[in-house]
C-alpha cells in the first residue's frame, strides 16, 4: 500500500494530521501495515464528518472510518499538535515516531504488539549495525 498517495488524496492542510499506529512500520518497510490509522485537527475532523464519513469508536473517543482511513482527534490522551512536535516525517508525511511507537506497543501487549515490539527491535538493531 502506497500510504502517501492515499493520505495526499485526502488533501488535507500541512500540520493538520499525523499517522499514527502501525503507519511507520508500512513506511519503514519493517511490516506491511493493512489500514491508516490517523490523528487530526478538529477542524478536519468536523468537516470530515460532515462530508458523510462514517463514525464509529476507539476506545474513548469517537472516529471516523473511511476505505482505509480510521481518523481521530486523540492518540493515548494528546492532540496532534503535541504528537507532532516528535513526529518523524517520511516523504512529506509525518509518523508517530518509532520510539514512541514502541512504548505503546509495550503498554498495550497485546499478541499482535509483542511481534511488533520484536520486529522494531530487530530493525533499530539492523540501523545501529
Amino acid at each position: 500500500m502506497d500510504i502517501q498517495k492515499k493520505i495526499q488524496s485526502l488533501n488535507l492542510p500541512k500540520d493538520s494530521f499525523i499517522v499514527v499506529g502501525s503507519g511507520i512500520l508500512g513506511a519503514l518497510g519493517i511490516r506491511e501495515s493493512n489500514d491508516i490509522d490517523m490523528i487530526v485537527s478538529q477542524e478536519v475532523f468536523d468537516e470530515l464528518d460532515a462530508a458523510g464519513w462514517e463514525r464509529d469508536a476507539w476506545a474513548d473517543q469517537m472516529v471516523l472510518k473511511k476505505d482505509l482511513f480510521d481518523l481521530g482527534t486523540r492518540w493515548s490522551g494528546h492532540t496532534v499538535d503535541e504528537l507532532l512536535q516528535h513526529a518523524t516525517v517520511i516523504n512529506d508525511v509525518p509518523y508517530l515516531s518509532l520510539d514512541d511507537l514502541l512504548v505503546w506497543k509495550k503498554e498495550r501487549a497485546r499478541s499482535k504488539d509483542i511481534v511488533d515490539v520484536q520486529l522494531i527491535s530487530d530493525y533499530q538493531q539492523r540501523q545501529t549495525a
